[in-house]
């Protein structure tokens, strides 16, 4: 009687891991002893399509991993679930920034709780072309500068702030803007779509909670928003070895640094792109509206004074 030998069928994937994102940002970390040689470590991991705590067992502690890092998890086979938590095999931080991951689809809730303007960011950041995301990344893949970003304020006393004036005054801008240039040939969406997320990105590091309240730090004082994002697309480029496009680079970076009616001495240019023209407009019809909305009256007739206004807001009403 001849012997049949059956082929052993291979492990089909699991559907549950090929269904979650390949990154993940840490939420939190712990560490316990487990035994005299190893700990065991317990995450907890988010996405906005997933969020889950994991805990793996390891000889050493990988001090690179830490709240706030971009992870990817290795499995230990199918993924089991002990004590509220699932066993894999580890987490391996990325250090460099990837150009396809959309870091606002990382963002935990308890940065930002209002997830409307997560969710415009990311519709912003889906259309920038490649080099204009993987740049926006490497300069806001630091876990701790991203959270400044969109937590700060966009000022200390003026338009925007409060928590996430910053965020909030930056996508009015891009939108705005973006809107502005619909129909204009002359202008280059997608420099001013990046001109427009990087323009007040400085302030992450210009603003600190003092003992008085909102207050400028060292670099604020000494620097300012403005030079401080020409030094991190500079540094970004040269870390993540990027190519930019001449013209885009420096299209972006006239529209940065171009301001109307500045001194020679200074050496800023006047602008001469549309896109900078654009962005200028953009900010300032941003500020003033947030002024006015907070200062004017619930109905009509005159609200209350601003020194940035230089006055105080009227609001006509409506006809009778």
């Amino acid at each position: 009687m001849s012997e049949y030998r059956l082929p052993i069928p291979t492990a089909a994937p699991d559907n549950v891991v090929a269904k979650l994102p390949p990154v993940f940002r840490v939420q939190s970390i712990s560490r316990l002893p487990l035994d005299e040689h190893c700990v065991l470590n317990r995450a907890g991991l988010f996405h906005e399509r997933a969020s889950l705590m994991v805990e793996w067992p390891s000889r050493k502690v990988d001090v690179r991993l830490g709240a706030g890092c971009l992870v990817s998890i290795r499995w230990l086979g199918r993924p089991v679930s002990l004590g509220g938590a699932v066993r894999i095999s580890r987490l391996v931080v990325l250090g460099r920034p990837e150009a396809s991951l959309d870091l606002f689809q990382t963002i935990p809730t308890v940065w930002v709780k209002e997830r409307t303007l997560v969710r415009r960011a990311s519709a912003l950041w889906q259309r920038l072309p490649v080099h204009f995301q993987h740049l926006f990344n490497a300069i806001f893949w630091d876990s701790r500068r991203l959270h400044r970003y969109l937590v700060g304020a966009s000022s200390l006393k003026g338009h925007h702030s409060c928590v996430h004036g910053n965020l909030w005054h930056t996508l009015e801008v891009a939108e705005q803007a973006l809107r502005m240039a619909q129909g204009q040939p002359l202008a280059c969406p997608e420099v001013l779509l990046m001109a427009a997320l990087l323009h007040d990105a400085g302030k992450a590091d210009e603003y600190r909670l003092g003992y008085s309240g909102l207050e400028l730090t060292t670099r604020g004082k000494l620097v300012g928003h403005r030079n401080t994002i020409i030094e991190w697309i500079a540094a970004a480029i040269a870390h993540a070895r990027i190519a930019l496009p001449e013209s885009h680079y420096l299209g972006l970076i006239h529209a940065l640094t171009s301001a109307r009616g500045a001194p020679d001495w200074l050496g800023l240019r006047e602008p001469c792109t549309l896109d900078a023209v654009l962005l200028s407009a953009a900010d300032r019809l941003s500020g003033q509206i947030e002024l006015m909305a907070r200062h004017s009256p619930a109905e009509s007739g005159f609200g209350r004074f601003h020194p940035h206004l230089r006055g105080r807001p009227y609001v006509v009403g409506a006809a009778f």
